[in-house]
Order: structure tokens, then sequence, then C-alpha cells
């Protein structure tokens, strides 16, 4: 009985933020949002999501765009904030601490995907103030080597415009929000490449190339200049 209540409860969430946000991103935030390839998302089965992070908006702009349900991978912290940790229960978030080993949160992932969910994650692990897409932690092949489900790319534009780095309130954008989908990506195709390094490359190409950005190289210092 408990459990035909929360499904109950999920779906009357669903349906409703679905319509909150539709509402809210066009007033007060005169957000256009244009979804490209939403047709190439699978409606069902386990899949990981990766995109870009450019702001604290990506997170209900990509669940609003996605066709179904994206479970996000998020603060540990989070859930124990009142109303807002309520809510991130009811959406089935999976909890992660930060700057540090969470086995337990990396197992609940796994499991997510494992029973046919499709699991959200921004692999950058902050938020790019530069505007560069940062090199993507390697949590991210952790979940596929375990799951073997595809990955779904997806680049974020614009949402900085709603939330600039370092500001916690939204302003109205005036403008257009883009939220463009890939092609699924067996994990064969991946996993196939020769190191870890060679995979994350691939897979920051990827997001990359969807959301138009420069990827941040790492800075490699000369010899010489210390001199």
């Amino acid at each position: 009985m408990r459990a035909l209540w929360h499904r109950l409860l999920f779906h009357l969430a669903y349906a409703f933020f679905k319509l909150f946000f539709a509402i809210t991103f066009r007033f007060p935030l005169f957000v256009w949002l244009r979804i490209e390839g939403c047709s190439r998302v699978p409606r069902r089965g386990g899949l990981i999501v990766i995109a870009n992070h450019l702001s604290l908006a990506d997170p209900p702009v990509l669940w609003y765009a996605s066709p179904r349900h994206l479970c996000f991978v998020g603060r540990a912290d989070i859930l124990n904030v009142p109303l807002i940790g309520a809510i991130a229960r009811l959406a089935k978030t999976v909890p992660i601490k930060q700057r540090s080993p969470d086995r337990q949160g990396l197992r609940l992932a796994i499991e997510t995907v494992q029973r046919g969910e499709a699991l959200a994650i921004f692999p950058e692990g902050e938020l790019s103030e530069s505007r560069d897409l940062q090199p993507f932690l390697p949590g991210v092949l952790l979940i596929l080597r375990q799951t073997r489900a595809p990955v779904l790319p997806v680049g974020i534009i614009g949402t900085d415009k709603i939330l600039p780095y370092g500001k916690l309130v939204p302003k109205p954008a005036f403008g257009v929000v883009v939220v463009r989908f890939g092609e699924p990506i067996p994990a064969e195709q991946i996993l196939s490449l020769p190191t870890p390094e060679a995979q994350l490359e691939f897979l920051e190409e990827q997001v990359a190339r969807l959301s138009g950005q420069q990827r941040q190289r790492a800075q490699v210092q000369s010899p010489c200049d210390d001199d």
C-alpha cells in the first residue's frame, strides 16, 4: 500500500512540476526553451545522461526538457534542506558526498540505472566559471562499467542567463535556452577505448560538440617556468 501511494504521489508531483516549470520559464523568467533531438532519448531502460554544467538552473531545465523522468546525482546535504529535501527524495535524487569517496552514493547510482531509470550526471563535478567545458571526473566511468548502460550526451546552452555563476536568485533571461540531446552511445563503444583517459576525453568531445563549448585543458607547467 505504501509503495502504491508513493508511486501515485510521484506521478502527481511529476505532472505538477512539468506544468510549474512550463509556466515559470515563460513568466517571470522570460525563457524561450528550445529542445533539440528529443526523439533521440530512449523512453525505457537504464540510461546514463551526461551534460555540461553552466548554472544552478541546469537541473530543472534539463529535467523539464527530457521526455522521461531523470534521477539526478546531487549533493547529499540537499536532503537536509526543508521542503527541497522532501522534493529531492520524491524525485529519486541520488545523494553523493562531495570531495570524499562515497561508495554508498556510487552504489545507489549504479542501482538506479540497473533498475531501468535514467540517471543524469554533470561529470565536471562543479559549475564552470570560465564557461569552458571542464575535464570530466572519472565517477561516470565507474557507473558505466558496472551497468553497461548507454550514455546520452546533452549540451545545455544559455542557462547562465537565468542564474549566472555565483548567483542564487534567478533573474529574467529574456532569451533562448537550448537543450540539445545527442545520440545514445553504446557502453561497449566507450569502454573499447584503450584507457580511462581516452574514454573520458571521448565523452567530453561529445558534450562539447553539443554545447558549443571549448574544452578546458589541463595546464602543463614548462620546465623553464621556474627560471
